[in-house]
């Protein structure tokens, strides 16, 4: 199973040394909306990080693939590179 990004083009690239398959930057409500499609219809892909930027963007349709009965993919919010707090 692989794991996707859907973030800023900062995060993109520095998920993508770290390891993540696929990054997507998105910049509009449009563009996360198809690379999230596209990431959940790809079985390959088997987790689904979303920066949290993104995901008030898209949160409905989040909130919809999370409510369906398939396991996978995952989707997990995860804080921006420009957030502060403590994370674990």
């Amino acid at each position: 199973m692989k794991v996707a990004l859907l973030a800023s083009r900062r995060m993109v690239m520095g998920f993508n040394l770290g390891g993540v398959h696929a990054g997507y930057t998105c910049e509009n409500k449009e563009e996360a909306l198809a690379h999230l499609e596209s990431c959940h219809k790809n079985r390959d892909i088997g987790i689904i990080l979303v920066s949290n930027t993104v995901a008030l963007m898209i949160q409905d349709k989040i909130q919809e693939i999370k409510r369906s009965p398939e396991m996978i993919p995952v989707i997990a919010v995860i804080p921006d590179d420009h957030e502060q707090g403590l994370f674990c």
